[in-house]
């Protein structure tokens, strides 16, 4: 039998004000286990004037696994900026590939295994895997564990429809996002394609990344069994946070579609009647269902303010809030 082809692979995270969340990050990180003929790292790039959230990772060294995590300084603010610094170190380091996961999830032991089986299965240079929501961490209301039992619901019917459209060999219909993420560092050395810079605050150019991806023709698969888990602090569960979130990136996503098809804005003018009509009905329903409606009701609500204000002009600013700590 031939042994698999070796790799360098750089773990990477970003992070801004949240040192209890990425402590238990780097916690996963030391409990994961090392895939075969793989060197791997790991690193912070805090996005920060200053290193708030060394302590964190020198605190945590060395991990379990024999695993090493290091720090960098992204001053410059923005999470496309603290991207493409990750990028810039993967490269740096001579790393085949780059991983992301979000600051505010943990890893399963099993997930860089089977990530990169995934990877090696497969003829992709962009690799998606599936986020759930992990336990609620503390007591909260009522209204907020209703809330959460939305979100769960909505990340099951997210992951069962990835998995029912996507997989090693394609991708149709399902965007890869960095709350988990793989991809060969030569998307950035020979393609060129970077996360947009333009885009400081507004959110979405993980999508817009993978959109280019897509546009150069380049393979991109969907590795079902590589799981994450985010953790999701009480502040998140409020129906106005909710709101906010879908209205920040529904106005994202409309402004990258008239940057692509101007006459998309007369589109909707057709389709916010229908939109209004089906936010009275999930409204009308809370009861109905016993408040499953309630995260569509928010994000529903929100769609139509995002795509609103991208006609007037506004723009989301949507990662210059930190919530969780």
């Amino acid at each position: 039998m031939t042994s698999p082809p070796h790799l360098t692979i750089l773990v990477a995270t970003l992070t801004r004000g949240r040192p209890q969340m990425l402590r238990a990050l780097i916690e996963s990180w030391g409990a994961m286990d090392v895939p075969p003929a793989c060197d791997v790292s790991c690193l912070v790039v805090e996005n920060a004037l200053r290193p708030l959230s060394l302590p964190v990772v020198q605190a945590a060294q060395p991990l379990p696994n024999g695993l090493r995590v290091d720090h960098v300084l992204e001053p410059e603010p923005g999470i496309p900026f603290a991207r493409n610094r990750a990028a810039r170190e993967a490269i740096g380091r001579g790393a085949d590939l780059l991983a992301f996961v979000d600051d505010d999830e943990v890893v399963t032991r099993d997930w860089l295994l089977r990530l990169v089986a995934g990877y090696r299965a497969s003829d992709a240079v962009l690799l998606g895997a599936p986020l759930r929501i992990a336990p609620l961490m503390g007591p909260v209301g009522w209204t907020e564990r209703l809330m959460y039992r939305n979100i769960a619901e909505r990340y099951r019917r997210k992951e069962a429809r990835a998995t029912q459209r996507a997989g090693l060999h394609g991708t149709p219909g399902v965007t890869i996002v960095t709350n988990n993420w793989l991809a060969e560092t030569r998307i950035f050395t020979d393609h060129g394609i970077w996360f947009d810079e333009s885009m400081r605050h507004t959110g979405g150019t993980d999508a817009k990344f993978h959109a280019d991806v897509r546009q150069r023709g380049l393979p991109t698969a969907w590795v079902a069994d590589a799981v994450v888990h985010e953790i999701v602090p009480a502040e998140r569960l409020s129906f106005r946070y909710q709101f906010r979130r879908g209205r920040d990136q529904s106005n994202t996503a409309f402004h990258r579609k008239l940057a692509d098809r101007p006459l998309a804005l007369l589109g909707l003018f057709g389709i916010l009647p229908l939109r209004l009509v089906m936010v009275l009905a999930l409204a009308f329903a809370l009861p109905l269902t016993k408040g499953r409606t309630l995260l569509p009701l928010a994000r529903g609500m929100g769609w139509i303010a995002g795509r609103i204000g991208a006609t007037l002009g506004r723009r989301s600013t949507l990662y210059q809030e930190v919530t969780g700590v």
